[in-house]
Formats: structure tokens, sequence, C-alpha cells
């Protein structure tokens, strides 16, 4: 029945249009529900969570949501090209 649970939240969060995340994986262990994973955000980890939570399992949440290091496109450490000139 756990590892049921952990399936099904995972399926909703992949499929909640809120959050859509795909590499969310959820493990019961004892009383503790771990949800684990990267995200983009910490706006986006609050929605992974907040999805979570409206399932109320009775079960301790554990958040161990990593945030991705890698900035996305345009972000700081990407470089803008221009491309070539024509002469």
């Amino acid at each position: 029945m756990n590892e049921q649970l952990a399936r099904d939240l995972e399926r909703d969060i992949a499929s909640d249009p809120r959050t859509n995340e795909l590499g969310i994986r959820l493990q019961v262990r004892g009383e503790r529900l771990v949800v684990s994973g990267e995200v983009a955000s910490e706006e986006r980890r609050a929605t992974v969570l907040e999805v979570v939570r409206e399932h109320d399992t009775g079960l301790e949440i554990v958040d161990h949501i990593m945030l991705s290091a890698e900035p996305g496109p345009g972000g700081p450490d990407h470089e803008q090209i221009d491309p070539p000139q024509r002469s």
C-alpha cells in the first residue's frame, strides 16, 4: 500500500498542470513521506510540496528536493552568441 501511495502521488505530481514534474520521487519510510528530486526554483519546490499536502496522507512530509544548479537559457552563466555578420 505504501509503495502504491508513493506511485500515485508521483503520477499526480507529473500530471498536475501546476507542476508537470517528472523527476520527483516519493518514498514512504515508516511514518514519513520523503519527497526527493530536482526542480528549477523555490517556487516549483513549494508547488510540488503543496500538491503532496493536498493528498492528506497523514504522514510527516520530509523535503529532500534540490534546486537545479544550472540556470535556464539566458541566465547569468549563459553567453549570448550573435549570428555571424555577412559583409
